[in-house]
Formats: C-alpha cells, structure tokens, sequence
C-alpha cells in the first residue's frame, strides 16, 4: 500500500496484499487544484449570471388574511330539500374548504377586486405601455389585468385544517394590503349571494309531520312492552332462553346423581352385611432407637483411622485420639445389648363405623334430590311460559322498530337542515355566513427580496458546475497526477514515489526513498530464492528512470556491499565510467565505475546478449552467468530505444518494475507495457512514481 506523500518529500510504499485505496478527499482536493483554471471559469459562469439576476430583482411585499371556514351539519349548503342523505352533499369536508378557494380565485372576484383598487394603481404602466395600448381595446386591458392578478394572488388551505390563507403580491405594500382586504369583502360577498336558500319553511313542515308520526310508534311500542311485561327484548329473550336451558342442565345433573346416589346406597349396604365387627389384634417388639447413629459413626471412625495411618506414623497424637473415639463408640453398641424394648398395639375393625355412616349420608342425599327434582319440573315450566309469550311479542315489536328507526331517520334529517337553512337565512339576512376573517391583511406583511437567495443560488450552482468541469476534465485527462491513480488504473502498488526534485543533490527524502526500496527489493524472494536481476522499464523515454537506476545500483554497491551490475538502455552514455579498460563477461561489455562493486554495461551495441538475433537459450545461459558473477543486476530500459531488447529482459530478469511519469506517461501507453510484460511471461512486482508534484497548500495536505 503506498504512503501519502507529502509536499517536498519523497516516499516508498510497502507491497501489500490488499487493493488500492478507493478515491478519497484528497483526490479529490488534488484533482480539483490541478484543473483549476477550468473549475473556476465553470463556477464563475453561473455566479456571475446569479449576480445579474439579483441586481435586476425588485423587493416585493406579500398581504396575507386568513379565513376560517366553518364545515358543520349546522351551515349547509345543499339546495335539495327533499333528499334524505347528508346534510352536505356537493361539499363536504373539506371539499368545501377547497370550494371556497375555488371562489376565492374565481374571475368574477378578481375583476371586482382590480376595478375597486384600480388597473393602473395595482400595476403601473411601464415604458412601452402606451405603445401596446395602441393595439389593444379596455377589454383587453382588463382582461391582462385580470390575469396578472390571478398570477400575484395565493389562496390556500394550511394542512389539515379549515383556514384558508388568501396573500397577494405587490411591489407597493399599501397597494398590496388594499387589494387583500378589497379580495376578501368581494370574496364574501359574492358567496353570500351564492348562499341564499330560502326553504327552512318547507322543512320545517316536514319535521312536524314526522315528529306525529314518531310520536303514534312510540306509543305503540310501550303499550306492546307493558302487556308482554318486556324491558328490552333482546336481553329478555337472552335471558329467558338461557334460564330454560340452566334449568335443563339442572335437571340432568340432578338425574344422573340420583342414579349414583341410589347405586352407592346399593354396594354400601351390601359390603356393611358382609364385614365382621372386629380384627385380631396384633404386638411388636424392637430394640431400635430413634436417631441411633452409633454404628454408622463407628464406621466413618474406622475409615477414617485407616487414612490417617497411611498418612502418620503409628502413636501420632491423631491416631490416638481417633482410638480413643472408636472405644467409647463399641462400648455404646456392647453396653446397649442388655436393653430389650417391647411395643404392644390393638387394632379394632373401623370399617363398620365409616360405611354405617356413608349409608346414612347417602339417604339424605337421595331424599334431598328428589325434593330438588320436583322443584325444577315447575321452575322449567314458569319458563317455557315465559319464552312463548317472548316468541308471540316478536313479530309486532320488530315491526313497529322499523317504522320507530325510519321514521326517526329521517325527522334527524331533516330536522338538521331545517336548522341548517334557518341558520343560513339568518347569516344572509345579518351579512354574515361561515366564513370568518381571522386575519386582516394589514397585520401580516413580508417583504421578500430574492438579491441573497440568487447569490446563494449563483454560490450553489457554481460550485456544482466547477465540481462537474473538474470532474470531466478529470475524467477526461489521460496522464497521472497521483500514485493513487496508477494503482487503482494498472492494479499494481507503489513501490517507491519520488517528486520531482529528487535529483537535487543532498536530498534526505530521497535517500530514504532509494534506500528503502532496495530493502524492500532484496528482501523479495521469489520460489524461496532472492532477488538478483530486476529490470525498470518504462513506456516514454525520460531521464529520471536511468537516474534513478543508477542511484539503486549505487545503493546496492556502496551501502549493501553488493557486487552489481548496471545496464542502461535508455541514455546515450549511460554513466560516467572509469578510465581503467573493460572487460566481458555473461555476453555484456562493462567496465569499473568510480563507486566499488559497481560495474556498468558499456559498448551496448557489441554487447552479444543484447543482440536481438541471439537464441533465447543462449541470453539464458549468459544471465545464468551474469548472476554467477553478481549479486545484483539493475537494468533499466524504455520502449522508444529498445523495444524488442525490453521483451526479451521482461522474460530473463526475476522481477519488472514499472516506471510511471507524472503528467507526462499517459495511460494507455502504461496499460499497453503491462500487458506487453504479463504477455510476455514476465513477472511484475509494481511501479515506481517519479517526478510527483504538490499542488495543494502544505497546511491543507496536513488536514485532509
């Protein structure tokens, strides 16, 4: 997992077995730095688009009334008389709440409101009126006006409730508050036209018939109650049935004890004739006495005394004192076999006594059962009497209940809308109905100017559109910029990560960089065995790769004490060599270095394992050899220079290494040598990330 660099640092991750980190804030903070110009030309945009709106908006004043409507079966509003269903039948609820905003908005309101307070007070001409007013008759100018104040005018029900509140819109607030309250009063006054019905006298007349009606049942029914004695006759008949079914279950119980009682009486008779009046009598002797523990004392002692000789040596003052307890034990037991113990008992026939007493109880059972029968038998029949004159009442009673429900039905009915209609002629009559003005509109006014909201819009917007151009141009970049990216790309982990002043001389986060990517290379062991030949490749020619090759070497040679060998294909002249001669060795001409243990590839172009027409089991043998004679082999190569040569080292060496460039390798190009490697038949441990850059501000790379 690689490290997160910091700024002017150099960094080396470790190999990990987990994936690549997901994209975090500081991705997203860096991605959004590097795309900066765009980011803020995309935000900017609407921003400035958002001050122009706020700088043209007018502050407009908002007159607000509230109305209570009042839905009860007291105010109606039904004009069929006849009907017998709800007192409320085209609005109900709060569809009549909904009603009245309907009236509130409806276009003979709005024109009364806009002649009353004035066409050109409510909505000034502007610049070019006169010219449109040229083209257009005072039917049309009413009719827009009309229609710009059905577009300023709000009515609405609050939630769950019978109060509509009415608000209407004016850049002038005293235009706004006259033209509220000017709404409400024609608002009122049209529905009070709309309300008259003057037809209580009808109903009135008919609750009057109904009441007689009402009255003649009743009568009927409480003359019928009174001869069947009825109090209500559904608990009656409920009780009257049940009593006949108790007495019923009374009576088979009683027979079925009677039945038992009689055969009890029966057997006990018969077993009292044949039982003796007496018993023998019988002794018993015996020496026990109660709580006598002595012989199972004495055993416990006699245990115990043979677990303590095994554990004491014989005379212990242990063992003496458990002799001493086992003698006067068998002196008890000896002593108590001179006692003798004699218990003497005489036992007397009791059967006779239980069974003459049994026969007595059960004849008084038996001559009280059949006084109970007799008692039930008239019970049952006072109760079938009872339940027939029930049963002869029913059929009338039920009758004359359901003329008693309809008839009460509907006198309720119409006895509400009589109410209802009077109520409702009176309200006209006294200018008043069921709505009530909770509120005028000079008592609720907001001034609403939309300049912030719109700067906040323009904040908003521009932050999504500089968020979606970062995004785009992000999604649209094909270089790297961090060492997260790569990873999550090409599915590899960070070896090492160098920025891009590595190569200044002197540099402590370099050092540690190299050094401890060569501790991580030289402790790699593949199939048990070290790593010795590692080859950097990279997709572009650059030349921090043979820097930073010949910077490991170094780190092999002179702080590992390494024989190493280095061989770089990507620069002209590799490295500043010794002046001593050179000599051949595994198919490559080298020669000595000023660092020891050092030797560089020279003379690659007549060096024969370099030769592309040479057998791969040749370039085999002479690796074998190159790794016989060193300890290390670094090689460094790029496609540009040496793309075949490259192949062929990706299958010899023990490990490739990747090197990606920052803002210069482009994905494609580094997808294409992974793939070129792993088709190849060579093995990848990672990638190396040079020439990093920090664009975010030191102190911002320290919180996110």
């Amino acid at each position: 997992m690689p490290h997160a660099a910091q700024p002017g640092a150099t960094e080396t991750a470790r190999v990990t077995g987990s994936g690549p980190l997901g994209f975090t804030l500081r991705d997203f903070l860096i991605a959004t730095f590097y795309h900066i110009r765009i980011v803020l030309l995309a935000a900017l945009l609407p921003f400035a688009i958002a001050v122009g709106a706020a700088v043209t908006s007018r502050t407009e004043y908002t007159a607000s009334s509230l109305l209570m409507v009042i839905v009860s079966r007291e105010v109606s509003n039904s004009q069929n008389v006849t009907d017998t269903g709800p007192s409320v039948l085209s609005i109900e609820g709060l569809k009549q709440v909904e009603s009245e905003v309907q009236i509130i908005e409806s276009a003979d309101v709005a024109r009364a409101t806009v002649e009353q307070v004035g066409v050109d007070r409510m909505f000034p001409p502007g610049r070019f009126s006169a010219i449109t007013r040229l083209f257009s008759s005072d039917t049309d100018v009413m009719d827009k006006a009309v229609e710009r104040f059905h577009a300023s005018l709000r009515a609405s029900v609050q939630s769950d409730s019978n109060v509509i509140r009415v608000s209407f819109t004016n850049p002038d607030r005293d235009v706004a508050v006259e033209a509220a309250d000017a709404l409400v009063k024609n608002y009122l006054a049209v529905r009070r036209r709309l309300l008259e019905n003057p037809t209580a006298k009808i109903l009135k007349l008919e609750v009057q018939r109904f009441s007689q009606d009402l009255t003649a049942v009743d009568a009927e029914i409480e003359k019928l109650k009174a001869k069947a004695g009825i109090i209500e006759f559904s608990q009656d008949a409920i009780l009257a049935s049940n009593q006949v079914d108790g007495i019923l279950q009374r009576r088979r119980q009683v027979a079925e004890r009677e039945v038992a009682v009689t055969a009890q009486l029966t057997e006990a008779e018969r077993q009292l004739a044949a039982l003796p009046d007496s018993v023998f009598d019988f002794s018993e002797k015996t020496d026990a006495l109660p709580g006598d523990e002595d012989n199972n004392t004495l055993t416990k002692l006699l245990l115990e005394r043979d677990r303590v000789a095994s554990q004491y040596a014989p005379g212990s003052q242990l063992l003496r004192d458990l002799d001493r307890q086992i003698a006067t034990i068998r002196a008890r037991i000896k002593s108590r076999a001179d006692r003798r113990y004699n218990t003497d008992r005489a036992v007397r026939n009791p059967q006779v006594n239980y069974i003459q007493n049994m026969i007595l109880s059960l004849r008084v059972e038996q001559d009280s059962l059949g006084r109970q029968r007799d008692e039930l038998v008239a019970q049952q029949r006072v109760a079938e009497e009872r339940l027939a004159a029930l049963r002869a009442a029913e059929t009338p009673l039920i009758e004359l209940n359901r003329r008693r429900d309809s008839l009460s039905e509907g006198f309720r009915e119409y006895q509400r809308r009589a109410v209802a209609a009077s109520i409702e002629e009176a309200a006209a009559q006294s200018r008043q109905s069921s709505v009530r003005v909770v509120q005028d509109a000079g008592s609720d006014v907001t001034k609403r100017s939309l300049a912030l909201p719109l700067l906040a819009a323009g904040v908003f917007a521009g932050l999504l559109f500089g968020g979606a151009a970062g995004a785009i141009a992000s999604t649209l970049r094909t270089s790297f910029i961090m060492p997260g990216e790569a990873e999550r790309v090409l599915g590899m982990p960070a070896i090492a990560v160098l920025d891009e002043n590595a190569e200044q001389p002197g540099s402590l986060a370099t050092e540690r960089a190299i050094s401890s990517c060569a501790t991580m290379l030289l402790d790699t062991r593949i199939d048990d065995e070290l790593l010795r030949a590692m080859h950097f490749l990279s997709p572009e020619d650059d030349d921090t790769l043979p820097w930073f090759a010949r910077r490991l070497a170094e780190e092999f040679a002179g702080q590992r004490q390494k024989r190493t060998l280095l061989v770089d294909l990507c620069s002209a002249t590799p490295y500043p060599l010794d002046a001593g001669g050179g000599t051949e060795q595994g198919g490559i001409f080298m020669t000595g270095t000023p660092v020891p243990l050092l030797w560089a590839a020279s003379a690659v172009e007549r060096s024969p394992l370099l030769d592309i027409r040479l057998p791969i089991a040749e370039a085999e043998m002479m690796m074998a050899e190159l790794k016989q004679t060193f300890d290390c082999i670094v090689v460094c190569s790029n496609l540009p220079r040496a793309s075949l040569v490259t192949q062929r080292f990706c299958q010899m060496v023990d490990g490739n290494v990747m090197a990606i460039q920052a803002e210069r390798t482009r994905k494609p190009a580094a997808l294409h040598l992974r793939d070129s490697v792993v088709e190849s038949g060579g093995l990848l441990f990672g990638f190396i990330f040079l020439g990093r850059r920090y664009y975010l501000p030191q102190w911002l790379y320290r919180r996110a």
